[in-house]
């Protein structure tokens, strides 16, 4: 039976939130924010027309954070057919997707699924792993499907097959499917990272940052603390399918849907010639900000985060309570964390202590509402 009640769903929501809190102390943001990808459905442009997806979800911090485990026990109160790899510098396409196995004795050919075939993929220290080992998980996010390479058993080659996404459930007339990727990174200046792609990063809806914990929250970080505390099964993902329909129900105001597109466009840096120029002088921005993005920006949000932003803003005001409409204070409550990881910034930027956190910070301060 489905779920349509909205306070129901956010009540269950705030439960899956109380699970990672149980073991991880002082990153109560963060965990809200990762509670907040789950029930984000984002808009993507599917083999059949539109078709709406997951929203992807990356930490990026500093090692000894919690990131792991915010992302392991919030995946454990979902009751979801899980998905785990360790990102190493030696992992490789088939490592992710499967491959096919031959029997030398009988000949027989089974295909063994990795564990990109799953509802929830949780991918740790995923810029330990080398682009080529990245390279599959780019279809699984944005096209919703696996490429293997089979066998044709007519021709005896190779070829490259598509499988859909794991069935929310095993039962053969259930259609809809679950597939988020959640993942945690290092700082590329650490030793043995590897960057991820403008291609990788865009696919990803969220970037979030852990911070540290405060002093008190930190001294509960002892033994006693988190030994037998246990994670509860809350919902399942048919559970969870049901709250985005309704968060798809939202409709962003007409003033919150012209504030994504002004800070889409106020985030990225405009050429020299008299045309573009025209272009960005009918910004609705200060003139101190269209200056500070074109020196310190390559470039910045695609037209694709429309989808991303508006999803966001929709989750978050479903989160605080509103069943019919979006406003501007939600659209800025999300801005940093859908905004920050698809900021590429120039060589310069680092040398003048700039980074794509103050970057967003000053666009949404200084793009102009009227």
């Amino acid at each position: 039976m489905s779920l349509k009640d909205p306070y129901e769903g956010r009540r269950l929501l705030r439960e899956v939130e109380k699970q990672p809190n149980k073991v991880v102390f002082g990153v109560k943001q963060a965990i809200f924010n990762c509670v907040l990808a789950l029930a984000t459905p984002v808009a993507r442009d599917g083999d059949f027309g539109k078709e709406y997806a997951q929203a992807h979800t990356y930490l990026l911090d500093l090692p000894g954070r919690g990131k792991t485990a915010v992302l392991k026990y919030l995946s454990a109160a979902i009751k979801a057919k899980l998905g785990r790899i360790d990102g190493r510098a030696d992992t490789l396409p088939s490592d992710l997707t499967g491959y096919e196995h031959v029997d030398r004795v009988t000949g027989v050919r089974t295909l063994l699924r990795g564990p990109l075939h799953s509802n929830i993929f949780f991918f740790d220290e995923i810029n330990r792993t080398p682009p080529k080992g990245q390279s599959p998980m780019l279809g699984a996010m944005e096209g919703g499907y696996v490429i293997m390479n089979v066998t044709n058993l007519k021709t005896g080659e190779l070829e490259a097959k598509r499988f859909p996404l794991y069935p929310i459930s095993d039962d053969p007339d259930e259609k809809r499917t679950f597939f988020i990727c959640l993942a945690t990174a290092n700082p590329i200046e650490f030793e043995g990272t590897y960057p991820l792609s403008e291609a990788q990063k865009e696919r990803f809806t969220y970037g979030i940052r852990m911070g540290l914990p405060d002093r008190e929250s930190e001294m509960k970080i002892r033994p006693w603390n988190v030994a037998g505390k246990k994670v509860e099964v809350v919902m399942g993902t048919d559970t969870l399918l049901d709250i985005q329909d309704m968060v798809k129900e939202i409709r962003l105001s007409k003033l919150a849907n012209e504030y994504v597109m002004r800070l889409i466009e106020n985030s990225r840096p405009y050429s020299q010639d008299l045309e573009e120029w025209g272009k960005v002088m009918s910004r609705k921005a200060t003139s101190g900000l269209i200056d500070f993005v074109n020196r310190y920006v390559i470039s910045g949000c695609s037209p694709r985060r429309n989808y991303h932003m508006v999803a966001a803003a929709q989750a978050f005001a479903f989160m605080c309570g509103e069943n019919e409409i979006a406003t501007v204070d939600d659209v800025r409550a999300i801005a940093p964390t859908t905004m920050e990881h698809v900021i590429l910034l120039q060589p310069r930027a680092e040398g003048e202590s700039v980074t794509a956190r103050k970057v967003v910070q000053k666009i949404i301060d200084e793009t102009l509402l009227s």
